[in-house]
């Protein structure tokens, strides 16, 4: 476990967001990145086990949501995050009814997301 490192949780199409990111110097923990290409995880039971074991283990998670984005895996991500009194900073997860939760804090941007959690600049504009 890594509780120096931010956790992201989200839709696989933005991994190339957290690879750039960490490329940035932001402590991205989540391996989960460099494996999100179709059939790029050779053992799917090992991806879970990594997931959930730095979900936990993070000093914070951040979970990122899109307008049209479907979470899934993001789901239990949070759940291992919260069971383990991580912070989580959503950004895009109000209308479920976990957002209510006080657990989890909101951000307007992934930005603001980022510099609460102590790396502030890291983010600027996404690629188109």
């Amino acid at each position: 476990m890594n509780e120096a490192g931010i956790y992201i949780a989200s839709k696989t199409k933005h991994a190339w967001l957290w690879r750039d990111l960490r490329a940035a110097g932001a402590p991205i923990i989540s391996t989960w990145i460099d494996e999100a290409g179709e059939g790029e995880s050779a053992d799917l039971h090992d991806l879970w086990e990594r997931c959930i074991s730095e979900s936990k283990g993070c000093k914070t998670l951040i979970v990122y949501r899109e307008p049209n984005d479907v979470l899934k895996g993001a789901w239990v991500e949070i759940g291992a995050a919260l069971a383990n009194g991580k912070p989580v900073y959503a950004v895009g997860l109000g209308g479920f009814t976990i957002s209510k939760y006080r657990g989890i804090k909101h951000f307007p941007t992934l930005a603001a997301a980022f510099g609460e959690a102590g790396w502030p600049g890291v983010v600027g504009s996404p690629k188109p």
